[in-house]
């Protein structure tokens, strides 16, 4: 049976997640053979990092079903922004295997706090303190995506300034927190992340490129700082 992603993290105290740029079983096998703990798939959504649009459930699953069949961790869904999965989808999703949530708070419907998978609930730039307490307070995040840095900085080098907000979530934090490469982040960043108490990255089209090759040319060397 496979570990969920929360378990991953809280046994190895650090866990590698990739945000494929496509829903494509080449980049899902070039990710896991690369050693990462989980990947993250998409639908209803146009992600602003890698240009893609993501289509409706019913769309994307026919690959969705066969990337969980070669899967050897866990698989998460971003479920939506505008328009999410239905409770109905999200069942199926749960059903194929889906394992936990990405989604951003104010993206997220009230009925999705209530499902039984893993719950990583991001928070983006401009995000209150004070919610994001309540957040923690309502007990249904299993984890945080600190997904904070604006659309104009995307692509830039982490900063001394950047490390401040990270290591102010994780002090409010009662979950474990994991940080998105909307910088782009190198593999020897882990290090500090890691010192700060992050428990976790996601790395995506910034940081690793898009390409099976780029994947095993870049993600290596990512597990090294990781481990």
């Amino acid at each position: 049976m496979k570990r969920s992603l929360s378990e991953l993290i809280q046994e190895t105290g650090f866990g590698v997640v990739v945000s494929l740029p496509k829903n494509n079983l080449e980049l899902a096998k070039a990710a896991f053979e690369c050693g990462v703990d989980a990947i993250k798939v998409h639908a209803n959504v146009e992600h602003k990092a890698s240009g893609t649009r993501f289509g409706s459930w019913s769309e994307e699953k026919p690959v969705i079903d066969a990337i969980l069949k070669l899967a050897t961790g866990p698989v998460g869904i971003m479920p939506g922004a505008a328009e999410t999965l239905s409770p109905a989808e999200l069942d199926d999703a749960a059903d194929l295997g889906i394992e936990f949530l990405d989604i951003y708070d104010q993206d997220m419907p009230a009925w999705m706090l209530k499902s039984e998978i893993d719950k990583m609930i991001a928070i983006g730039h401009g995000y209150s303190p004070d919610t994001f307490k309540g957040l923690l307070q309502t007990g249904f995040a299993t984890m945080i995506e600190a997904s904070i840095i604006p659309s104009t900085s995307y692509g830039e080098p982490l900063k001394a300034s950047d490390i401040a907000q990270y290591a102010a979530i994780v002090a409010m934090s009662t979950v474990p927190v994991v940080v998105p490469s909307q910088k782009h982040l190198v593999p020897s960043d882990l290090a500090i992340l890691r010192e700060i108490g992050v428990k976790g990255v996601i790395l995506g089209t910034i940081s690793i490129g898009s390409t099976p090759e780029s994947f095993r040319e870049n993600l290596p060397e990512f597990m090294k700082w990781a481990k």
